[in-house]
């Protein structure tokens, strides 16, 4: 065909969509493809004039009535007629049924002006009808839940539901019970959820999303919180990385929370975790714990045990949603919640093969036993490669059980599979700032178009990472099992290499969780495979047999939270006395064992509630011979010490074990008293490298023996790890210097940046709560110093720059999406050079007498490059800005 031929016939096809489009432009010429149009499964009609003129009224709610009983035409049969006449009369439904015709969206039968003429809509009028539609929204606003779902495609911008979506919004016109939503990673639940919380809010009712990681609160208010502002409601994200205040918190009308931060929260009798309508608890899953055994050093780190005192406490006052993938035994939720369930049947599967090796040849055979296939490669990688087809136009995860595991193999497919990502890109998902040793290692990885991907790696980092996977820039990603938490993402093949460190997948279910990380939408789209790649025999798996039946053959287990442990019972315990009334041993037995028996483990175990009695026994004796209760005429209270911890938000067994040595403390305090002091907590202690050791006490209550001899020896090491990194923190020290010359005293645990910035997060809490506690007892200047403390190990600078309000100046974000606060290394180049304040920034360098403006003698006085010095101000010119503004709208308030 030549140049002139195709040219000729582009333009007659688009010469035909012209004149279809003018077609449909005509009056009643939607209206009448949809009476034409029959519904899906039914045979098209051929319907003459009076149907489809009784169809055209229809469309407006005009039915036909009935004939008077003796056959006299009735009132509404003469409206009725004299609406039909109308419609007819001028002939316009004519014309554009003729135009309808010409253009091949309807074709007619019978002589034209025949009454006996009939139409019929083709199969180019029901697509032109359905793609019309499609402006509409693919859904309509006949109820409650379908105008939600509109909103928020619009806010999205998607053009369409995924198929349980779509069921989901047929099924439900309104939600006001509880209600468990079982969906496989990436089918839509969190969307699902926020249709339910839209239109909760627009009842009037607060708002709780529950979230166990802070990569999904992060997503939620990306995805979310630009919509809901601008509907008028205020969103607020609270954990260890973005702190709400109180008063924040009471005014929210969403609050994105972590579970152990809403824990904390509910024991403490916060009024932010009253009157809350709706609660939505994300992964739901996390309510099965992962402690099969015990051991000493990880009492209290079972987040089910958490998470199932907060349904518990929860759903008497609340309506709950819970979201999750499917779990065995469902009926045990519902009934537990008295909760519908939403399963769609609409599940897609990828295609499942086994690898293994064999007499030097590796096999790769379906799971189905219906595909088999054998090579010679040596490396079970290359062998899965090349079954794989076209690698280079699949996306990739493999899945290993170690850190250095990922890095590694990584390195290597980098040199053995190289792909190309262009510079720009691997540069962004590094980001500016300090030069990080795993971020470094990351370059160099990601130079071969490999990454990998850990818990080890700088938040921001690991952020922009994920982005760049979402966004297929980086298609080969080596990762430790920390990936399954959080989003899915769409990977054409997911490798699971069962290696010794495997220890996370014992069980479908967490296979399931790993599987899922290709997406349902991405799996409709491109399909999906899964290898699972046996390494040989290990304790959990001694044969390829019970691999097999284990992860993709037996039934999905129930859910099965841990026991509740001491420091927990204390807190319910004490949560009951906390607004000062006293009670009798037997009142706070009976409330204790009300607790137990609302649990999921109390209503699923029969005798739970029988062991606690001894349980609630010892933890009584406990509390009294701590004195964190005192006996007080009719029963017993809580001490007014005991209290204020509590109320500050010090866990109960943290102020038995420090309270002696928070009351020694003097107004002078050295900073390595206060490292020291904070180390003394669990949370710290409980983060890696791990130093936990329960008190004696503890064992006793849960007739443990002390840690084993090798953990006690490691202990020491690894609290002097942990002063040393607090200590160079907080001394401005560059993090790389501070990880290289920690890391080699770790003895074979990896002291990454991520486990840096989860020691500061948590101990930059931590310290936040001794400070208010410090508040509650009337100490003011120990409590303003572990103020400042705290801020010193959330910047990482010395005390002089933390009492600054510098720290809090973001400069203004562009395209970049790198994190705009002012970097610690930046305020102090300021603080030094005398702006001490941001409104310093703007006010020193006003002088009239002087020529020019105060910005540009800034830029010369403030020590900072020039760009950057204008960045400086103009950041400081609207923080100011938007002070007054405040101030403003607070005396409006006020007025």
């Amino acid at each position: 065909m030549n140049k002139m031929s195709a040219r000729s016939m582009e333009e007659d096809v688009q010469s035909r969509l012209r004149g279809q489009l003018k077609a449909l432009s005509n009056r009643h010429a939607i209206e009448i493809l949809q009476v034409l149009n029959p519904q899906t499964g039914e045979i098209v009609p051929t319907l003459g004039w009076d149907n489809l003129v009784e169809g055209l009224l229809a469309l407006e709610d005009i039915m036909k009535p009935e004939s008077g009983p003796n056959g006299e035409k009735t009132h509404d049969e003469a409206i009725y007629e004299e609406k039909r006449q109308g419609l007819m009369s001028g002939g316009t439904i004519y014309e554009t049924m003729n135009k309808l015709v010409k253009v091949g969206f309807v074709i007619s039968s019978g002589d034209k002006g025949r009454k006996q003429r009939g139409f019929m809509i083709t199969h180019e009028g029901r697509l032109a009808l359905a793609s019309v539609g499609q402006l509409g929204g693919p859904v309509g606003v006949g109820t409650e839940v379908q105008r939600a779902a509109k909103t928020l495609l619009k806010h999205k911008n998607f053009v369409s539901l995924l198929p349980a979506q779509k069921k989901f919004v047929q099924k439900f016109g309104d939600i006001d019970e509880n209600l468990v939503i079982q969906m496989p990673p990436g089918s839509g639940k969190t969307f699902l959820a926020m249709i339910v919380i839209l239109l909760k809010l627009q009842e009037g009712k607060r708002c709780l999303y529950l979230s166990p990681y802070t990569s999904l609160s992060r997503q939620i208010i990306d995805e979310y919180g630009t919509l809901l502002n601008d509907l008028g409601y205020s969103v607020v994200r609270h954990d260890g990385i973005a702190r709400a205040s109180d008063e924040e918190l009471e005014k929210a009308n969403l609050t994105v929370v972590m579970y152990e931060t809403f824990a904390t929260a509910l024991l403490q009798k916060k009024k932010w975790t009253d009157n809350i309508g709706l609660s939505v608890i994300d992964e739901l899953t996390e309510l099965d714990s992962f402690q099969q055994h015990l051991e000493p050093q990880d009492i209290g780190t079972d987040r089910s045990v958490k998470l199932d005192l907060i349904v518990s406490l929860l759903k008497e006052n609340s309506q709950i949603i819970t979201l999750s993938s499917r779990f065995g035994k469902t009926e045990e939720i519902t009934d537990w919640l008295n909760a519908s369930i939403f399963r769609p049947d609409v599940r897609l599967t990828p295609d499942e093969f086994i690898v293994s090796e064999k007499e030097q040849t590796i096999t790769i055979e379906s799971s189905d036993g219906t595909q088999r296939c054998v090579t010679k490669h040596i490396d079970p990688l290359d062998a899965i490669m090349e079954h794989l087809e076209n690698y280079n136009e699949k996306s990739i995860l493999i899945v290993v059980g170690s850190r250095y595991g990922a890095q590694t193999l990584a390195r290597s497919l980098g040199r053995s599979h190289p792909r190309s990502i262009k510079d720009e890109s691997i540069e962004h998902i590094i980001g500016l700032g300090e030069s990080l040793p795993l971020s470094d290692r990351l370059f160099q990885s990601l130079k071969g178009g490999v990454a990998f991907h850990h818990s080890g790696l700088d938040a921001g980092v690991r952020q922009r990472l994920e982005q760049a996977i979402k966004d297929r820039i980086v298609r080969t990603v080596v990762s430790t099992t920390g990936i399954t938490s959080g989003m899915s993402l769409p990977f054409d093949c997911v490798v699971v290499i069962l290696d010794p460190n495997m220890y996370f997948l014992t069980t479908r279910s967490r296979y399931l969780q790993i599987a899922g990380r290709i997406g349902e939408y991405h799996l409709g789209q491109y399909g999906g495979r899964i290898y699972i790649v046996y390494e040989g025999p290990s304790r959990v798996f001694p044969d390829i047999q019970t691999m097999e039946e284990t992860l993709l053959h037996k039934p999905l287990t129930s859910l099965n939270p841990g026991p509740v442990y001491p420091s927990l019972a204390v807190s319910v315990l004490v949560r009951s006395m906390i607004n000062g009334k006293i009670a009798s041993r037997e009142d706070l037995k009976k409330k204790f064992f009300e607790y137990i028996k609302g649990t999921f483990r109390g209503t699923k175990d029969s005798t739970y509630t029988s062991q606690m009695s001894k349980f609630f026994g010892s933890v009584f004796k406990w509390l009294s011979k701590e004195k964190m209760i005192e006996e007080s005429g009719k029963g017993f209270k809580i001490t007014k010490e005991s209290r204020a911890a509590i109320l500050a938000g010090i866990d109960p067994i943290d102020y038995i074990n420090t309270r002696k040595m928070l009351a020694k403390l003097k107004q002078e305090i050295e900073e390595s008293q206060l490292i020291d002091t904070l180390l003394e907590f669990r949370l710290p202690q409980a983060i890696r490298p791990r130093t936990l050791v329960p008190s004696n006490d503890e064992l006793k209550v849960l007739e443990l023996e002390a840690p084993a001899e090798w953990y006690m020896k490691l202990v020491p090491v690894r609290q002097e790890i942990k002063k040393s990194v607090l200590q160079r923190w907080i001394d401005e020290q560059e993090v790389a210097t501070i990880i290289k010359e920690t890391g080699e005293k770790s003895r074979g645990i990896s002291l990454d940046e991520g486990d840096l910035d989860s020691l500061l997060g948590i101990c930059s809490t931590v310290v936040e709560s001794i400070s208010r506690f410090f508040y509650e007892m009337k100490e003011r200047d120990l409590a303003e110093r572990f103020s400042v403390f705290s801020r010193q190990l959330q910047f990482g600078v010395h005390a002089d720059l933390a009492r600054s309000d510098l720290l809090e100046l973001h400069l203004l974000q562009g395209d970049s999406g790198l994190s705009s606060r002012l970097s610690r290394h930046t305020a102090r180049i300021l603080y030094d050079n005398g702006y001490t304040t941001i409104s310093d920034v703007i006010r020193k360098d006003i002088d009239a007498s002087k020529k020019g403006l105060a910005r540009d003698r800034f830029s010369q006085n403030c020590g900072l490059d020039v760009d950057l010095a204008k960045e400086v101000y103009k950041a400081a010119m609207m923080h100011i800005r938007a002070q007054l503004e405040g101030d403003d709208d607070d005396e409006d308030d006020e007025i």
